[in-house]
């Protein structure tokens, strides 16, 4: 069974991923795999796991570097094939040695973190905009304007960080 995965719009997944819009669309045109594709006609609306696009990012790397090594028959050289079993190894170790100590995260589960984060980051600053509205409107001293803005940004930022630690409590 399939583990049910966070899905989330299509710029929202290129702003976790720090990319374009337009790059993350092509990415998909050229295979990248997505949840549901958005049609506007039915009002239906992008899902993408951002786990998947990373997997799907990794994956073409590989291929990508392999084909530029591979011969014009498409076949590697037993030298090469060595040194990749060695480099591969060579990593392997390192990651089950960073695993052992604790000095890794899994990347579903930092995914999922930074994704409650972002969530109630987003919700904190949106509700930010709406108090400074609300207070800024009789107010005219630019000062005090400041003050407000900063407090109600820092108390969304303490609210995410809070969420966060949360989730490493949870899953520490």
């Amino acid at each position: 069974m399939e583990k049910h995965r966070r899905t989330t719009s299509l710029v929202q997944a290129a702003a976790v991923l720090g990319v374009h819009r337009n790059t993350l669309s092509g990415w998909v045109d050229q295979g990248c795999p997505v949840v549901k594709r958005a049609d506007r006609t039915r009002g239906v609306e992008w899902e993408i796991s951002i786990q998947d696009v990373v997997d799907w990012r990794i994956q073409k790397a590989v291929a990508d570097a392999v084909a530029s090594l591979q011969g014009e028959v498409g076949r590697i050289s037993r030298e090469e094939a060595d040194r990749r079993r060695a480099v591969a190894q060579a990593i392997t170790a390192e990651v089950a040695a960073d695993e052992a100590l604790d000095r890794v995260v899994a990347r579903a589960d930092a995914e999922s973190d930074l994704a409650g984060f972002c969530v109630v980051l987003k919700t904190g600053l949106a509700n930010a905009s709406a108090k400074i509205a609300a207070r800024a409107a009789s107010l005219t001293s630019p000062t005090e304007i400041q003050e407000i803005c900063e407090r109600e940004m820092n108390r969304a930022f303490e609210a995410a960080q809070g969420e966060l630690k949360q989730q490493w409590a949870e899953n520490g």
